[in-house]
């Protein structure tokens, strides 16, 4: 079981989202023990008169008190902040594998693949990343074996003046197949659907 990510920039920011958490539950439970603790020293101060036996003894149940409360809020912070590195990484993680892909693609790598375990919740993005890649990768080949038959019509075009046709439906039907990479205005998708 693997609490941090390896990848040092992924784990940063998983340690961003915990360190503060749980720095917070901390300081919010030992302020509450404190108040407590001083709430109810003042209490036993102005009983001291009466019985200085018992609020010697009240206040040594008190700091025992406090240092149990201290250890089990230790322990619990603890716990939390293991839950929530564990939560963290299981985001963190696929978010790397879909990372490294788009930078594979991203320098021409068409035969990469992004696979996620079967019950992440980035699976269907990391599907439709393959799907992408797919399509990518068949437009290409299409482009390819339309450059390699417009590169032989051209040729016998050189000696037969009939082939002229051929050449212009090659190119037409070229410039169709690259309308799938349409050069249009830049188009943001963010998180709030905007």
């Amino acid at each position: 079981m693997t609490l941090l990510h390896l990848h040092r920039a992924h784990r940063a920011r998983q340690l961003r989202w915990v360190v503060p958490l749980a720095a917070l539950l901390f300081f919010a439970a030992a302020a509450t023990l404190l108040v407590q603790y001083r709430v109810s020293d003042q209490a036993v101060g102005t009983e001291f008169f009466r019985a200085h036996k018992t609020v010697a003894h009240t206040g040594v149940l008190l700091r025992h008190g406090v240092i149990a409360g201290l250890v089990a809020l230790t322990v619990v912070v603890g716990a939390t902040v293991l839950l929530a590195l564990r939560l963290t990484h299981r985001i963190v993680r696929p978010v790397h594998t879909i990372h490294r892909a788009l930078d594979a693609l991203c320098s021409g790598e068409l035969g990469v693949r992004v696979e996620l375990d079967r019950n992440d919740e980035f699976r269907e993005v990391g599907d439709a990343l393959n799907r992408l890649a797919d399509h990518f990768a068949e437009t290409l080949a299409r482009v390819h074996a339309m450059v390699d038959r417009l590169d032989a019509v051209t040729a016998a075009a050189a000696r037969d003046g009939a082939a002229e046709r051929d050449l212009h439906a090659l190119v037409h039907e070229l410039d169709g197949t690259l309308d799938f990479f349409r050069l249009e205005p830049r188009r943001i998708v963010r998180e709030d659907g905007g």
